[in-house]
């Protein structure tokens, strides 16, 4: 009697067995566990986290609460208002251009394919590491004082966020590019720049084009809290109410700026997919 091909031999599953997770892994899992646990338990070095009284301070009746039901929707009416959504646009505008600009080199620079030497891919990934490590609501705070309130500490801020995010995430499109093209380009003769020019860049254009719509989603929305400390947009308005307890007319301006948001972010992931 003849056996199938296509049948295992006598005494083997037909689906090879899943291996058991490692002890590495599975003390890992362990220990997030008991990590999380603590940061969150009631004791001394814990935050006292309580899923009970997160569920009564939102069934609770309080002024936030109620001007979430009493939307003011004339505020949208107001040109401090439009004013602050205005700059919001402009803000996120400016600084997602401009940081494009120069997170272009500084990706291409932070990979080893793309840098010249040695010299400069440690200089501009040590460079772009102390920019990452600077959050933009920091940044805003330091252009505040040392500029004063308005928009363009907010478009600084905004600015080196957009430096930080393209120059990472292009950075790492660069890294894994098809490296036949570019080795193919130094055999030719090809210099650095050319190689650049002609093998590397084709290569990166279409995902630095998309992480750049991102950053701008991501800036849109990073101008709405640098208003909170001076940095222009529509958040100092949404602070003033917040100060004022006009929650009405915050919870107005909250709902305007997520549908705001939202088309942005849906014009921007179809424009992304179409790119990639």
């Amino acid at each position: 009697m003849s056996l199938d091909a296509s049948s295992p031999p006598k005494g083997t599953s037909a689906r090879p067995t899943k291996p058991p997770p490692t002890a590495f892994a599975v003390l890992g899992v362990l220990g997030f566990i008991a990590i999380t646990i603590a940061a969150g338990y009631d004791w001394t070095y814990g935050i006292a986290f309580s899923i009970t009284e997160i569920i009564e301070n939102f069934t609770r009746t309080n002024p936030a609460y109620e001007g979430l039901l009493n939307i003011d929707w004339t505020r949208f009416e107001s040109e401090v208002v439009r004013q602050g959504f205005a700059e919001t646009f402009q803000m996120a505008t400016i600084a997602t251009m401009l940081g494009a600009l120069f997170g272009l080199p500084l990706a291409l620079f932070n990979s080893v394919t793309g840098a010249p030497n040695k010299t400069v891919y440690v200089l501009v990934k040590n460079f772009n590491s102390v920019v990452r490590a600077i959050p933009d609501l920091v940044y805003a705070v330091l252009f505040v004082a040392m500029i004063g309130r308005g928009v363009l500490p907010g478009v600084l801020a905004l600015f080196f966020l957009s430096v930080a995010v393209i120059a990472k995430l292009t950075s790492d499109t660069v890294d894994g590019v098809d490296p036949g093209p570019i080795e193919s380009a130094r055999a030719s003769g090809a210099s650095h720049l050319q190689m650049v020019r002609t093998a590397l860049l084709p290569q990166v254009l279409p995902n630095y084009v998309s992480f750049s719509l991102y950053t701008f989603e991501i800036n849109l929305r990073g101008s709405a809290v640098l208003g909170f400390v001076g940095a222009g947009g529509i958040g100092e308005p949404l602070n003033n109410y917040y100060q004022r307890g006009q929650y009405d007319r915050m919870w107005g301006v909250v709902v305007g700026f997520f549908l705001v948001v939202f088309l942005v972010d849906r014009i921007s992931i179809a424009m992304r997919k179409r790119l990639l």
